[in-house]
């Protein structure tokens, strides 16, 4: 999902299994299937989260006022509009140098693709309009490349 698409997500757009969504940037809607690991980490973030959230990521505590320093003071269950700051500093602990939020989209799909998934089945997952730019997706791994061959 696009970073809009997952901070504005709401409980609702989560059923069946799927998750729901209606505003893309394409203006088309589409479904996501959700693996068992993310049915769980939804599962804990309900349990968590304040009775009567209707957003799925929202600030779990009232932010404390540290002077210059506060950004935000936003109360229980307010949603979260930016994780700009927060990651950031999970980039910097981890080292991680010219990295960007989308590039998850891209490893997301890199690795879809190495592990046989269609170009197609991609192109509907991230939401493309066109195959065109789920190609500019696929970057095969060198090993990836020799396993094919060797088919």
């Amino acid at each position: 999902m696009r970073k809009g698409e997952i901070l504005s997500l709401r409980w609702e757009q989560i059923r069946n299994g799927l998750i729901y969504l209606q505003k893309t940037k394409t203006n088309t809607s589409r479904q996501i299937p959700i693996n068992e690991t993310l049915n769980e980490l939804f599962k804990g973030i309900l349990k968590r989260q304040k009775v009567g959230s209707k957003y799925v990521f929202t600030y779990t505590q009232k932010q404390k006022n540290q002077g210059l320093l506060t950004a935000i003071n936003q109360e229980e269950g307010t949603r979260i509009n930016s994780v700009k700051v927060s990651f950031t500093n999970a980039l910097r602990r981890a080292e991680i140098k010219d990295f960007h939020f989308h590039d998850l989209r891209h490893t997301f799909a890199n690795h879809m693709i190495m592990r046989g998934v269609s170009l197609k089945e991609v192109k509907e997952i991230l939401g493309h309009a066109t195959m065109t730019m789920t190609m500019r997706y696929a970057h095969l791994s060198q090993e990836s490349k020799k396993k094919a061959i060797n088919l």
